[in-house]
């Protein structure tokens, strides 16, 4: 499960590249695409570096309009699709 401490990264088992404001992302594993737009791809590019969830949050209210409560499920419950789907992974504190 999930927590705003936890470290995340965009995984290994994919490419993604962006197309205007989206970004399409390919699953090697499993050969399926992806498509994000919004806020959706706002997280994708964040995790290009490992973040915590806690600061995607926060660049999420930074830059979008939203209460930091319905920010923070959202975003949990965003980023646990990505991570079951094997888009994103976690990163231990020792790297």
């Amino acid at each position: 499960m999930l927590e705003f401490s936890t470290r995340l990264k965009q995984s290994e088992r994919q490419v993604s590249c962006n197309l205007n404001e989206e970004v399409a992302i390919l699953n090697l594993d499993k050969a399926v695409y992806f498509g994000l737009e919004g806020v959706g791809a706002h997280i994708w590019q964040s995790l290009e570096q490992p973040r915590s969830v806690g600061e995607i949050c926060q660049s999420i209210t930074d830059e979008f309009e939203v209460a930091p409560a319905e920010c923070q499920a959202d975003v949990l419950k965003f980023l646990t699709q990505l991570q079951e789907v094997g888009l994103v992974e976690t990163v231990d504190e020792g790297h």
